[in-house]
């Protein structure tokens, strides 16, 4: 079989693959898009698309920096091939080329999370469509923000409260580059109405893009895209704003990434899930995402790690990772399982109380996907450890939980 990037000339037979796997339209090759922002690689069995999966470039926001992201979709096997182990081949040769051309992660909406976790992924945030009706905002008023409706002249503005918001979060995308090459007339005019918030100062301190719908029934309803705002009185202002379709549209939908502070905002109850959608990271280049994301500014430190990564085979070894202020670096220190030369102070001390046994011993081992959850930051080592994906020595899960505090990873974009 022949394992290769798709060309115009395959636009079909990808389209049909994704009939086949996702439901997707069938008979629409406009959808099949290639470019410097998107590979498509694909298994042929002779002229027979036998496998696929499509490549997206991103930038994530990790502890306040950009991390280069590979964001993965469309992996599909075609009926006839299923069970073979095509869809690790492919997924396995995206690692490589993705990591080659400067990706030090790989994301992805899961359907099938047997098939994911064994290739190292693991789910660190959910994208959250839910619902609550529209009266539980009755009474709300904001204290000095106002509102307005956005014009293309606002795309700026809008696009710096997301950034801001994005940066001092954990896994968000940063929403440019050429994924997201989109006109300030289209940001705006892509949906109903973009309302706006503005502070007493006169800055735009958030933004909600809304979609009508249609009727004005008991089956009405407002679907909000984005509801994002950097002060809570902004919330206040934007979700007074949605309170105010209240005679006519009884229901309002949302996205949100489940970490979303105006749940503080909302008054009234009724709020439900309608769907969750997972999101799952794996790390490709460990030593390259640890010198990419943020890092606690006033935490200095080392820590020995043994890390097993079959598919990432760069990524396996025992490895110093070393912190430094807001700065972080991966040296490699040996294979899993070898001692590790004694540099740092308590470590020196361990060697010097117990012996290089006990600092072998002193080395947490990790998997692949618990690479990724504390990567991600948000989640006790104790709790990866619960769940298999730490094991060995606890001698510094204080230093790794500073190191990964947080904030809880989060997500807000499907692709």
């Amino acid at each position: 079989m022949e394992l290769r990037l798709l060309t115009d000339a395959d636009a079909d037979a990808s389209t049909l693959m994704s009939h086949l796997a996702f439901g997707m339209p069938s008979g629409a090759p406009a959808a099949f898009a290639i470019g410097p922002d998107v590979r498509r690689w694909g298994i042929f069995d002779g002229n027979t698309l036998a496998a696929k999966a499509n490549e997206r470039t991103y930038d994530s926001m990790v502890g306040g920096r950009r991390v280069s992201t590979a964001g993965v979709a469309g992996v599909a096997v075609a009926p006839e091939y299923r069970g073979t182990g095509l869809a690790r081949q492919v997924m396995t040769h995206l690692f490589g080329a993705a990591r080659e051309r400067g990706a030090v992660i790989v994301t992805l909406f899961r359907t099938a999370p047997a098939l994911y976790r064994s290739l190292g992924f693991e789910q660190v945030a959910e994208l959250v469509y839910g619902e609550f009706p529209t009266s539980a905002l009755r009474g709300l008023r904001p204290r000095t923000t106002a509102l307005r409706r956005a014009t293309p002249a606002d795309g700026r503005a809008i696009r710096a409260v997301y950034a801001t918001i994005a940066a001092t979060g954990s896994c968000l995308l940063t929403r440019d580059g050429p994924a997201f090459e989109i006109s300030d007339e289209r940001l705006v005019g892509s949906f109903d109405g973009v309302t706006l918030a503005i502070d007493e100062w006169g800055d735009v301190v958030g933004y909600l893009s809304w979609n009508r719908g249609s009727g004005y029934d008991e089956s009405a309803a407002l679907t909000v895209v984005d509801l994002l705002s950097t002060t809570g009185d902004g919330y206040a202002a934007l979700l007074s704003a949605i309170g105010a379709f209240d005679a006519v549209t009884p229901t309002v939908r949302i996205r949100t990434s489940g970490q979303d502070p105006m749940h503080w905002v909302i008054p009234g109850a009724g709020w439900k899930v309608r769907e969750v959608r997972p999101y799952m990271l794996r790390v490709i280049d460990f030593a390259g995402a640890v010198a990419a994301r943020g890092w606690p500014p006033g935490l200095a430190g080392e820590v020995v790690l043994d890390v097993e990564d079959p598919l990432c085979p760069w990524n396996t070894g025992r490895h110093r990772l070393v912190l430094e202020y807001g700065t972080g670096r991966v040296d490699l220190a040996g294979t899993p399982g070898t001692s590790a030369p004694v540099t740092d102070a308590a470590e020196a001390e361990i060697a010097g109380q117990e012996g290089t046994a006990a600092l072998q011993a002193a080395a947490p081992r990790i998997t692949p996907g618990g690479l990724a959850v504390l990567f991600a930051g948000g989640v006790p080592v104790s709790t990866l450890r619960r769940g298999g994906l730490v094991t060995g020595s606890d001698r510094f899960d204080t230093l790794l939980d500073a190191a990964f505090a947080g904030p809880t990873p989060a997500v807000l974009d499907y692709f």
